[in-house]
This record gives structure tokens, C-alpha cells and sequence, in this order.
């Protein structure tokens, strides 16, 4: 009968059978049972277990050791190589775990759930899952194993692990959590300063918790750490948010939005001129026009901002036409 076991990699490894903890001794140990976790149901061969041992130095008896190691693995994981977990093939191995059984594939399986709670427009939920996604780790990837082949295999989970904490705070940020979520992404920036969508992110939360001029000192670090350590400008997004934001036209991003930015007001008519046909401006946007993420709809509203201009440029330059050519108008 096959023991309860679930393992833990999205920190320091664990390994548990019925709630108690199994100790794995040796750091070679832990390394091969972590290659193997990092791929779990897949056959690992055994050159690829060299490798996350011993890097690119592992001595003339490698193979044997690994061996060893598998042998001393399935003692602690089952008592017996029949019913281990790992399993022996020609000249590689393979770890049997289910879908409950490895914290990785529970993170996978709520951030799927929360991923479609948002295209549902169901963000409370959303939320949660999120969140009960990110708090199954516990630190970096297989923490404290020095292994240059064991890295490479974790900068995905990594990069997949800072994804997800984006798109937590942007379903934080539709509900309006503004306030509440500031610390959490400031610490969130400080760790990962090159990382624009949280720089926004951070810049909308000030902003709409009434700190205006901590949104716009972030921006200036922020330009500041670009231009400094990489030797560029921030992306164009980040930079129209900054004028928003320095405008104090920024619309809401909790909806229902009821503060949306209102394109500048035609200029009046004097006398008995009127705006020439074909000329138009477009009308005010209604509270619910902007439905986007705030970046997204930030570029709308820029887009939105450059008709109208257009369009009070060609007014102007119709009027002073219209004035050239009427003395009556010009003598007035």
C-alpha cells in the first residue's frame, strides 16, 4: 500500500508521510531528490542528475552514487523498490507524484482557477485564490541547494511566481484595495526594481490613496534607477501614466468608475460662427467608457486626448481662417 507522502519545493525541501516530517540527510540527497521534483512524472536521465549534483565537476564514480543516493531514497520514501516512487529505467528515473501531492502542482491549479475568476469578472474570488496560490511559498526554489543546473530548471517557477503577484495586484487594485496593498508592493519594487507593470502598479496605488506626490517621487526613482544602472527611459506606458498622474486626471481603477477623465471642452462659438461640418469633438466619455486594465485604459485615454487636440487644432485653424478673410470679423 503506498504511503501518503507530498512534498514541498517551493521553499526549503520537505518531504512528509501522514503529516510527519521525513528528514532527507545529505545534500546530495536533497539535490537528486529535487531534480527529480523540479520534473516531476518525467524521466530524468542520469546525466541530467550528474549535472545537478555535482555541476560541472562530478567525479569518476557520479553514476554509482546516484545510485546509492536512489537506493537510500526509496528506503525513506517507501520501504520497499517495488513500491517505490521514484522509478528505475535504462539509464535515467523517474518520481510518481499526483496532483496533490507537490506544492507546485496546487500553486498551478488555483492560479489557473483564480486566471479564470477574472475573465469571469469575479474578482473577490479571484483574490483568494490568488493569494492562497502565493502563500504556498515559502522562500526561493529548493532553498539552500547550491546547484548552477538546479537554477536553471527554477527560473521559470521564479519568473511564473512574480507573474502571479502582478496579477494578484491588479485584482486588488479593480476592488479598490488601494491603501491595503502599498506596502506589500513596495517591497514587492524594492526586490524587483526593473519590473515596470508593479512600478505602475505602485504609482496607481499611491495615487489613488490620495499620495499624488509619492506617485510621482516613485516615477522619479524610478527614471532614475533606469537611466543610472541600465542606460534607458522607462516604458512609454510608464511615462503617460506619469503625466496622468502629475495632470491629476487619472481615472478611477475601482469599479464602478465614476471619476473617468473628460476630454477638454470645445472652445465656444462667437457670434454668429460656428464650427465648420466635418469638424466635431468627441463627447464626453461615460463613467463605465473605460472597462480596460488601468494601463490599457490609460493609452485609451491618451489616444482620446490626441483627437481631441486634432480637433481643436483644425477648429483654431478654420476660425483664424474664417477671421483672415472677414474683415468685418477682423475690425470687431
Amino acid at each position: 500500500m503506498c504511503a501518503d507522502y507530498a512534498f514541498r519545493i517551493l521553499g526549503p525541501l520537505l518531504v512528509t508521510n501522514g503529516g510527519e516530517e521525513i528528514e532527507i540527510s545529505g545534500t546530495r540527497r536533497q539535490k537528486l531528490l529535487a531534480a527529480l521534483l523540479l520534473q516531476p512524472n518525467q524521466m530524468v536521465s542520469l546525466d541530467r542528475l550528474v549535472d545537478a549534483m555535482w555541476d560541472d565537476k562530478p567525479p569518476a564514480s557520479a553514476h554509482g552514487q546516484i545510485r546509492i543516493c536512489v537506493s537510500g531514497l526509496r528506503r525513506l520514501l517507501r520501504g520497499s523498490e517495488r513500491d517505490s516512487v521514484i522509478e528505475t529505467h535504462p539509464s535515467c528515473y523517474r518520481i510518481s507524484v499526483h496532483d496533490d501531492a507537490l506544492d507546485l502542482f496546487t500553486f498551478e491549479r488555483l492560479v489557473s482557477q483564480g486566471r479564470a475568476m477574472v475573465r469571469d469578472n469575479q474578482l473577490e474570488r479571484a483574490e483568494r485564490l490568488l493569494q492562497s496560490a502565493l502563500a504556498l511559498w515559502r522562500g526561493p526554489v529548493t532553498a539552500g541547494l547550491d546547484s548552477s543546473a538546479l537554477a536553471s530548471l527554477v527560473v521559470r517557477l521564479h519568473e511564473d511566481r512574480l507573474t502571479v503577484q502582478e496579477e494578484y495586484f491588479d485584482v486588488a487594485l479593480k476592488l479598490g484595495r488601494h491603501q491595503q496593498i502599498i506596502g506589500a508592493l513596495t517591497g514587492f519594487v524594492t526586490e524587483n526594481p526593473f519590473r515596470e507593470r508593479a512600478c505602475a502598479q505602485l504609482m496607481l496605488a499611491l495615487y489613488h490613496s490620495g499620495r499624488q506626490a509619492d506617485a510621482l517621487e516613485t516615477f522619479r526613482t524610478v527614471r532614475m534607477r533606469f537611466s543610472e544602472d541600465l542606460g534607458i527611459e522607462p516604458a512609454r506606458d510608464l511615462h503617460l501614466l506619469h503625466q496622468s498622474i502629475l495632470a491629476g486626471r487619472l481615472s478611477s481603477a475601482a469599479p464602478p468608475a465614476t471619476d473617468a477623465l473628460a476630454p477638454p471642452a470645445a472652445p465656444r462659438s462667437h457670434g454668429h460662427q460656428s464650427c465648420p461640418a466635418g469638424v466635431a469633438l468627441l463627447s464626453r466619455a461615460s463613467p463605465n467608457t473605460f472597462t480596460a486594465e488601468p494601463l490599457e485604459r490609460l493609452r485609451q485615454e491618451n489616444d482620446l486626448l490626441r483627437v481631441e487636440r486634432d480637433g481643436l487644432r483644425r477648429v483654431l485653424s478654420l476660425w483664424l481662417d474664417l477671421n483672415d478673410t472677414d474683415p468685418g470679423a477682423a475690425a470687431s
